[in-house]
């Protein structure tokens, strides 16, 4: 049976989200304060006329919360561009209709260039549409593919899983991808979640006095998880709605491990390396991690592919990974 092919002239948009982490971050943030001013502007013991009085605050908030947004997005978008210097002198993102080969060599974009399948890093759908893929790669990064998704969606599909379940190595290498993140950073994040939403809890009691019962109760029951939730929010959404991202290309040679990108170069045999799994309130993780004694340090989440179970297994077998911790 002959492999898929797909040729066809399709839009293809090189889609730019250097900034989207902080535009996420300040929107939760100004989220918050808008929470709180709800909490505390609003009385919710009103009676009579102060119903109809909060009612209007409530849907005022409403509409400056949904402007604010508006703004911060804007606000950010423009610093970006005008101020930033790693925004200045960048190239525009490509945008045209061009053609499009997808083969057992890789992907080709007529006027980008060529994509061999290990920098083909992941694909994502976009919700409710069926005309729309993102596929991100190594070299040209987030790239949009206008084009019947259950056309084009198994084709790649078919070579990553074909590239997964072969063994590509070569004279003792061997290829795989993994989502990078930061088990230190992870818990660093979670510990600052509750060490806020805690502190914030104690700044309420204090002046519990100076306001209801009511509202007390609400602050401590609404706005506490609430604050805490949307500091988790950033590590969680890295590696789960931001995680495509994330994937990067490794190659394993002998003991040493590189990625594709150049980013890092560790020798294991001068590594601690320990396979993990972890699992807390709202997350359960499989990760290989290793700790470098002369540098770079690397966490890598593992999802159970073909490629990765025989890294794990070449690395045992090397004598290069621990016995796996809970």
């Amino acid at each position: 049976m002959s492999s898929p092919v797909f040729s066809r002239h399709i839009q293809v948009t090189q889609m730019d989200a250097t900034g989207i982490g902080t535009i996420i971050f300040l929107c939760m943030t100004y989220s918050v304060l808008v929470m709180g001013a709800v909490v505390w502007l609003v009385d919710m013991e009103a009676t009579g006329w102060y119903i109809l009085l909060n009612m209007i605050a409530m849907a005022s908030l409403f509409v400056l919360w949904l402007a604010g947004l508006v703004g911060v997005v804007g606000v950010w978008t423009w610093i970006e561009k005008n101020w930033l210097p790693s925004a200045k002198g960048r190239p525009e993102p490509f945008n045209a209709k061009a053609k499009l080969d997808i083969g057992e060599d890789g992907l080709s974009v007529q006027g980008l260039g060529h994509v061999d399948w290990i920098d083909v890093l992941a694909i994502e759908g976009i919700p409710d549409s069926d005309t729309n893929l993102i596929v991100h790669t190594r070299p040209f990064h987030k790239l949009m593919l206008t084009a019947a998704v259950d056309e084009l969606a198994p084709v790649i599909n078919h070579y990553l899983e074909l590239r997964s379940s072969c063994k590509t190595a070569l004279a003792g290498t061997l290829q795989t991808r993994a989502i990078v993140f930061c088990w230190p950073c992870f818990l660093a994040w979670i510990w600052a979640g509750y060490a806020l939403a805690g502190t914030m809890g104690l700044a309420i009691l204090l002046h519990a006095s100076n306001a209801s019962l009511f509202k007390t109760m609400v602050a401590l029951c609404v706005l506490l998880p609430l604050v805490a939730w949307l500091v988790w929010a950033i590590p969680f959404s890295r590696i789960s709605l931001f995680s495509h991202s994330r994937v990067r290309a490794f190659e394993f040679d002998n003991t040493r491990l590189r990625s594709m990108d150049g980013a890092w170069h560790i020798d294991l045999q001068r590594a601690r390396v320990s396979h993990r799994q972890v699992s807390g309130i709202g997350y359960e993780f499989d990760f290989l991690s290793i700790r470098s004694k002369v540098g770079q340090n690397l966490d890598l989440l593992l999802d159970g592919s073909s490629d990765q179970r025989e890294l794990l297994s070449v690395l045992r077998q090397r004598g290069l990974l621990q016995q796996s911790t809970r």
